[in-house]
């Protein structure tokens, strides 16, 4: 059996820090990174951060598509995810390109008409990627740390859409949590076991 350990916090809290403190540095570890794609100099530089801060010895895919794949296929039993909210953003894009085409101008104008019952079928697309990640760690006796945010401690979003978006992720971040073996809650550097 698999084991799956849940890291959450606010932005800046110190959860990946926490998270990748959890692992050994001399151990061959899959770090798995969500593409960020940085569009501006203050992201090319946290990306930097993240990345200057890896171990030598851990293998790091930029991806965030064929994840339960990849979990399945590796030589590695031990995977760090980070993060859950980008690697969600990032497939709910890829749906949006896939449904609209590339355009993002077009994609941005069609996300604000999405019908309550298209929004019902993204996110259980969504929900069944995770849960194809989560059977595949399980399945392969593999432990998956997964970073992610913690998205319903901040003000309500403003609009319809990213009111919706948001409860997505909280949903993702309940189905992780559900499947978690363990969990934290990481506030202000410090880390508190939930479960």
């Amino acid at each position: 059996m698999g084991e799956i350990i849940l890291i959450t916090g606010g932005a800046r809290s110190g959860k990946s820090s926490f998270a990748e403190s959890l692992l050994n540095t001399e151990e061959k570890i899959s770090y798995i990174a969500t593409n960020c794609s940085a569009q501006d100099d203050e992201m090319k530089k946290r990306v930097s951060i993240h990345q200057e801060r890896r171990s030598k010895n851990w293998q790091t895919k930029e991806i965030f598509l064929g994840v339960a794949d990849l979990i399945e296929q590796s030589q590695l039993s031990i995977h760090l995810l980070d993060c859950a909210t980008m690697l969600t953003t990032n497939y709910f894009f890829h749906l949006m390109k896939k449904k609209f085409g590339e355009d993002f101008k077009v994609i941005d104008e069609k996300i604000a008409g999405l019908s309550e019952n298209e929004k019902q079928v993204i996110e259980a697309e969504i929900l069944n990627e995770w849960q194809a990640i989560l059977t595949a760690v399980k399945n392969n006796s593999r432990q998956l740390v997964v970073v992610t945010n913690e998205v319903g401690l901040g003000i309500v979003p403003e609009n319809d859409f990213s009111r919706w978006f948001r409860d997505v992720l909280g949903r993702v971040n309940q189905m992780i949590g559900k499947e978690a073996d363990a969990a934290f809650l990481v506030v202000a550097g410090i880390p508190m076991k939930i479960k």
